[in-house]
């Protein structure tokens, strides 16, 4: 698929966003006085302000962005509706969340706000990895690692940002950074099996099992199997197909950039956490630097995924 930076800019940003929101409301409801009230309600601005740049970003994806409001359309049957639903729903109660902490309000009401919030920020996130995995004819994304990566590395990349914040305003900041090396190390490992279950090709689709014919079709003697094969294309330029789906990424730069994505991505900002440097300037180019690897690896999300079309355009497998 050709990466469109809008889309790989919303699902880094707001995934960032909505794991900081999901944990800081976690923090308050399970470890109230963990984190002081000025970190917890910038924690969750921050957030609500990163989710908002992420969709804004998604609209330069629409070819009208003046149609965005069709996206509330279809929350029967479409998880971009959903997402859209939940994301309107999430910035009312997450705005009522940050003014409650804001104005040091405690009781019943700050605690059914915050678990709100942290509800629906883990709605909109599985919304947002639904969209792609429950594309059928992109093996790369329709799987179960689709949604796992999404929630670890949103969470992931949000724990940096909180640890951040700790460092910045809690007096201790060692839970924090155990917190966010154990959400790293769950991240990698997610993206370690996601990077392992596509690059299994034995069930990769084929031009026999795209038309139906799994194994090639028996013949008479002594043709024992005559195997599908394209004769044309049925073009001579390119066209919108070959435009979005026929991007190609050569096999060593995809090398070299997850090696980018294990470094930036994860290596340095766990080495920071293993290191313990409880100070706010290294831990915000930590932060930095885990969003920087995540923006990598969600290109290579895009880059490394083959719709099933391409088969129809002279490519073996996808």
């Amino acid at each position: 698929m050709k990466p469109a930076f809008s889309l790989v800019f919303f699902t880094v940003s707001s995934g960032a966003g909505l794991g900081l929101l999901a944990l800081a409301a976690l923090v308050d409801l399970f470890a109230p006085g963990s984190l002081p009230a000025q970190a917890l309600w910038r924690g969750a601005l921050l957030g609500l302000a990163l989710l908002a740049a992420g969709l804004t970003s998604s609209l330069l994806h629409l070819a009208n962005p003046r149609n965005a409001w069709r996206s509330f359309a279809r929350l029967r049957t479409s998880w971009l509706s959903r997402e859209a639903t939940a994301a309107g729903a999430l910035f009312a109660v997450g705005a009522a969340y940050v003014l409650r902490v804001f104005g040091d309000g405690a009781g019943p009401v700050r605690v059914l706000l915050g678990l709100a919030t942290c509800l629906l920020a883990w709605l909109v996130l599985v919304c947002t990895a639904m969209i792609y995995a429950s594309l059928k004819p992109i093996r790369q994304w329709h799987t179960r690692w689709t949604p796992t990566n999404f929630l670890l590395l949103g969470h992931w990349s949000g724990a940096m940002l909180l640890a951040a914040l700790a460092c910045a305003y809690a007096p201790r900041a060692g839970a924090f950074f155990a917190l966010a090396t154990a959400l790293g190390v769950a991240a990698l490992a997610g993206k370690l099996a996601y990077w392992h279950a596509i690059g299994d090709a034995a069930l990769a689709p084929t031009l026999e099992r795209a038309i139906g014919v799994r194994e090639g079709v028996h013949g008479p003697a002594p043709i024992s199997v005559a195997h599908a094969r394209l004769l044309d294309v049925g073009h001579s330029h390119g066209t919108f197909l070959t435009r979005e789906f026929g991007f190609v990424l050569a096999r060593r730069h995809a090398g070299a950039l997850r090696v980018a994505v294990l470094a930036l991505g994860f290596g340095l900002p766990l080495a920071w956490l293993v290191a313990g440097a409880a100070r706010w300037q290294p831990a915000i180019a930590a932060a930095a630097c885990c969003i920087i690897g995540l923006l990598v690896e969600r290109w290579l999300f895009f880059a490394e995924a083959r719709h099933t079309v391409r088969l129809y355009h002279g490519d073996p497998r996808t």
